[in-house]
């Protein structure tokens, strides 16, 4: 573990969210690295401070009362919108709900996918932290691809053996994305695959392992130190999709990748 990695995990094992294996590969780390003890030194002393009840403050009785008060009032002005809005829906003419109707048409037939601005949850944050560290590792010489090659009857076959699983490994090169190979990673305590594609002269680094959770149509972004990080839940896989191209033409990218 290099220090980069240890301080993007330092968070975590600090709260015992980390599983056993990444929790023993940052004790090995602090145990010989006195800069990254250090760091473990400040956040301590940050969180013990943060603990002082000093820091603490009460509300008077008074001023919960009002504060009672006013979200009940929010709450009835939200419910007479509502009901205000259902209403004027309920009004629409013949020739508006046909518009509405051709909109729902297009969509549905579009396949569109929703996309939102945040990931929901810290485990997902850890991991977005840790394909995004994994993916500047990759820009050092030599370290991007395991397995060199534009075909993908060569960059599937390699994983056999190696990992628990068969990562599908799409051709899309006719849509103008070139695949360079693959290689093995480690995320969320487990060896995952990573398929190597550009555009360019960009690098995009796509993140799977076997998803055992909930298939879902929407894609999870997040920006951080430059870099693009796209998620979602496909029917067999997770996947998480990394790259410096521009917001507009990663998403492109992954629109072609839940395709094949």
């Amino acid at each position: 573990m290099i220090c980069d990695d240890s301080r993007i995990y330092l968070p975590a094992y600090l709260d015992d969210e980390l599983d056993v294996s990444d929790s023993l590969r940052v004790q090995q780390h602090l145990a010989n690295c006195q800069d990254c003890q250090q760091t473990q030194e400040h956040q301590l002393v940050l969180r013990s401070a943060l603990r002082d009840p000093d820091l603490r403050g009460y509300p008077s009785a008074d001023f919960s009362k009002r504060v009672e008060a006013a979200v009940r009032r929010a709450a009835k002005e939200e419910a007479r919108a509502r009901h205000s809005s259902r209403f004027e829906f309920l009004q629409f003419e013949p020739a508006r709900w046909m518009a509405a109707a051709a909109v729902l048409l297009l969509v549905t037939t579009v396949g569109t996918f929703l996309v939102t601005s945040s990931l929901r949850t810290s485990n997902q944050q850890l991991i977005a932290s840790a394909v995004l560290a994994g993916h500047i590792r990759s820009l050092q010489p030599n370290h991007l691809i395991d397995v060199p090659s534009s075909d993908r009857h060569t960059v599937k076959p390699w994983f056999q053996g190696r990992l628990d699983f068969s990562p599908p490994v799409p051709d899309l090169s006719e849509l103008g994305w070139t695949l360079v190979g693959g290689r093995l990673d480690y995320v969320d305590g487990r060896a995952v695959a990573v398929i190597v594609y550009q555009r360019r002269m960009h690098n995009i680094n796509v993140f799977l392992w076997p998803n055992h959770d909930a298939t879902e149509d929407v894609i999870w972004q997040e920006e951080a130190q430059g870099y693009q990080i796209l998620h979602w839940n496909g029917a067999e896989m997770t996947y998480w999709v990394v790259s410096d191209l521009n917001h507009a033409e990663l998403l492109e990218f992954a629109r072609a990748l839940r395709g094949h």
